[in-house]
């Protein structure tokens, strides 16, 4: 830039002196070529105009300078002036903190987990980095999404790539969670609570550093996990969600009746139900399908799904504080066949039979989403079926079973004052085998619950109360929240004739298990 002044001030100069030339100057100079004169003249108007010509598209190109900034993460942003090309960079961390102090019943036995004991503290709950931008235009964006909380493996919960140039159709590939459900499909750094409830699968610290497993309700028989909730028999024991796996999903948002985004819809196939990082075990795949209709639309003018609306249907409660009701339902099925290599025997003395066979699994979701100035309201229930052996019968080498799970929960919240503080009331329900036996609890693996006494009894089904209460310093970016919990169990006998066909001491009389908690947790997402 600074050479080209210098060269304007020059051909400038140069153009003055020329035009000073006057009738009185020497005879020798009035004797010049009037022709040179003026073809010089025009060689400096032309030099003028390029000169205005590069300093315009000097000011019309685009910038090489990359921009650095920070707005819910820290983001880089480029365009390359050569291809045109974009880059969109941005990098989150998200921390919490939690505190837990637990009175488990003491009825059950203390063999498995020590539950005469009460519980109290602290944990990392989550701590996550987050990447997403676009490349090499916006038609193209890429997610990533480590773990790292210091109980656990590092791991990469998703990672994967979108096509986005429509919106009414969009190609998503890679790692990432299985669109099945609601409450397992809103972020975990938007709960408008501690965590999610037992319909998807509360979580607590499960070990000390001896490696004892500890207070982790409801205890004893199979855990209510959220990831690895699946039995070696295929069969799953955790809460009502597919978690995720690797898959192709076609996505797309529709606006229908004159409403922006009335219509959100996803389907996909996937190598199999909380698979992680594993391959398929068969040709044979998960199938998985999700509408939601936006039937309100709510006050965000970027629709339904906008951040101040549901947000993609990732958060809880009305914090964008809708001025008119915002509302969905979201219907969601599956269908998945497995093959794996493992059976329960009734006899718990006998050695499972490892032999491949077939399992078929599936089933259905439905949610309602209420939003409207500061009042939410998520009803969801599910249904599933599992299939052991699906059509072999009972033989000396196949072993037909059916299993159904059942659950439903409802999320009510409030803002006494909004965006700032949010009253909260949840509750669950589940069955995690419908009409639960003891010959059903020892094939699926769900097994039996060990009271102090030596007893056992059949698990019929889990609930939990809520009531919480959110301080929001910044929005989901920092805020604080506490809630207390009653989590209850209920059981069936077993009767004596189970008792003598599986040799199995009977509880005689099993009262229900009752669990109290109390929990504060700091989020900082930033």
């Amino acid at each position: 830039m600074h050479i080209e002044n210098t060269m304007k001030t020059a051909v400038l100069s140069l153009f003055a002196f020329l035009a000073g030339l006057s009738p009185w100057s020497p005879v020798s100079a009035r004797a010049a070529d009037d022709g040179e004169i003026r073809a010089l003249k025009a060689q400096v108007r032309d030099l003028q105009e390029r000169l205005g010509r590069l300093e315009r598209d000097r000011a019309a190109a685009p910038s090489g300078a990359a921009k650095a900034y920070w707005k819910n993460g820290f983001r880089i942003e480029y365009t390359d002036p050569a291809s045109g090309s974009s880059y969109k960079f941005r990098f989150r961390t998200g921390i919490q903190l939690r505190y837990t102090y637990a009175v488990p019943d003491d009825a059950l036995a203390d063999d498995v987990t020590d539950n005469d004991e009460n519980y109290s503290s602290f944990v990392m709950r989550r701590l996550r980095f987050f990447v997403d931008g676009t490349a090499p235009s916006p038609d193209w964006r890429y997610f990533v999404h480590v773990q790292l909380e210091p109980q656990s493996a590092v791991n990469v919960h998703d990672a994967f790539v979108q096509w986005q140039k429509f919106r009414a159709l969009r190609v998503q590939f890679g790692r990432m969670k299985i669109p099945f459900g609601m409450e397992y499909w809103q972020s975990g750094f938007r709960q408008n609570g501690t965590d999610r409830t037992i319909f998807t699968g509360d979580s607590e610290m499960d070990k000390d550093l001896f490696g004892n497993r500890l207070y982790d309700f409801p205890g004893d028989n199979a855990r209510l996990r959220v990831s690895k909730h699946r039995d070696s028999c295929g069969f799953p024991t955790g809460g009502m969600l597919l978690y995720r796996s690797q898959g192709v999903v076609l996505n797309g948002d529709l606006d229908l009746l004159g409403r922006k985004d009335f219509i959100d819809y996803r389907v996909g196939v996937f190598n199999g139900r909380d698979t992680r990082a594993w391959s398929s075990q068969d040709a044979d795949m998960l199938y998985v399908a999700r509408i939601g209709i936006n039937f309100l639309p709510g006050s965000d003018p970027k629709g339904p799904l906008g951040p101040s609306g549901f947000n993609n249907y990732f958060s809880q409660g009305d914090y964008g504080y809708n001025t008119r009701p915002l509302a969905a339902l979201v219907i969601g099925g599956f269908h998945s066949t497995d093959r794996v290599k493992a059976y329960h025997q009734l006899d718990a003395a006998t050695t499972n039979p490892k032999t491949w066979h077939d399992t078929r699994n599936y089933g259905f979701d439905t949610a309602l989403l209420f939003r409207f100035r500061g009042l939410s309201l998520d009803l969801e229930a599910g249904w599933e079926e599992f299939v052991q052996d699906p059509g072999k019968g009972t033989t000396a080498s196949s072993d037909q079973e059916t299993w159904d799970r059942l659950a439903a929960r409802i999320n009510l919240g409030y803002f006494v004052i909004p965006k700032r503080l949010e009253l909260v009331a949840k509750a669950a329900y589940f069955e995690r085998i419908r009409d639960n036996d003891a010959a059903a609890s020892l094939k699926s693996g769900l097994g039996l619950v060990t009271f102090e006494d030596g007893g056992e009894a059949v698990e019929d089904n889990l609930q939990q109360y809520v009531l919480g209460v959110n301080y929001y310093l910044h929005g989901f970016n920092q805020y604080v929240t506490a809630d207390v919990a009653w989590g209850r169990r209920e059981f069936t006998q077993v009767t004596a004739a189970e008792a003598a066909a599986f040799g199995v001491t009977p509880e005689l009389s099993p009262g229900d298990q009752d669990d109290y908690r109390f929990r504060v947790m700091y989020q900082f997402l930033f």
